[in-house]
C-alpha cells in the first residue's frame, strides 16, 4: 500500500503538464517543464506542495535546442508518487469525481497554471475531453456558468466567456498564473 497523498493542485498541474517514466536503470521519475515566463509557479506552488507530500524536487534550467529556449523543471525521484500519478493519469475522471469542492478547484488551478489561457475569457485546453467534460460539470455546480468545449484539430478548449463566470472563476479558483499576473 502507497501512502504518498497526492496534493490535488498537482495531480492537476501534473495531468496538464507532467510526465512520468521508469528508466532502464529502475529508478521512477516524474517531472513538469515549464517556460521561463512561468518559473514562478514551480517556485511557488509546485515546488513547496512537494516538499509537503514529502518529496524531494530537483530545480533546473536547461536550453530546448530548438529556439535556443530556456525552460524549468521540477523532478521527483519516488516510486510511490510515480505509481500514484500513473493511477491518476489512467483514470483521471474517476479521480476528479471523487474530490470534494475544495479539492477540485485545486485540481483545476494546477491544470489552469499548466493549460489554461486568460484573456477576456478563460480556456483550458487539454486532449482529454472527458476530463474538461467533467470540469465543465463541476464548473456548473459552482456557479461558473455557460462554458462550452471546443474542438482545436487534436486538443480541445473548455472555454468560459460570460463576464459573471470569468469573474466567478477568477473568485474561486487559486490559479498561482492568475493571482501572480503571469503571461496567460
Amino acid at each position: 500500500m502507497y501512502h504518498v497523498r497526492v496534493d490535488p493542485y498537482i495531480a492537476g498541474i501534473f495531468f496538464g503538464d507532467g510526465c512520468i517514466h521508469k528508466r532502464k536503470d529502475g529508478a521512477y521519475c516524474a517531472w513538469i517543464d515549464q517556460a521561463d515566463k512561468n518559473k514562478a509557479i514551480l517556485e511557488r506552488e509546485v515546488i513547496p506542495k512537494l516538499t509537503r507530500m514529502q518529496l524531494k524536487p530537483h530545480f533546473y534550467s536547461y536550453r530546448v535546442a530548438k529556439g535556443n529556449v530556456v525552460k524549468w523543471r521540477v523532478l521527483v525521484y519516488s516510486k510511490e508518487f510515480y505509481i500514484v500519478m500513473d493511477e491518476i493519469f489512467r483514470k483521471v475522471t474517476e479521480y476528479f469525481k471523487e474530490l470534494s469542492d475544495i479539492e477540485a478547484t485545486q485540481f483545476i488551478a494546477g491544470l489552469f497554471d499548466a493549460e489554461g489561457t486568460k484573456t477576456d475569457r478563460i480556456v483550458i485546453y487539454n486532449r482529454d475531453i472527458n476530463i474538461l467534460s467533467m470540469v465543465k460539470w463541476r464548473f456548473e455546480n459552482l456557479g461558473i456558468k455557460n462554458s462550452h468545449i471546443y474542438s482545436f484539430g487534436s486538443i480541445y478548449g473548455l472555454q468560459t466567456y460570460q463576464k459573471s463566470s470569468v469573474k466567478k472563476f477568477l473568485e474561486i479558483i487559486p490559479s498561482c498564473r492568475l493571482k501572480a499576473h503571469l503571461p496567460g
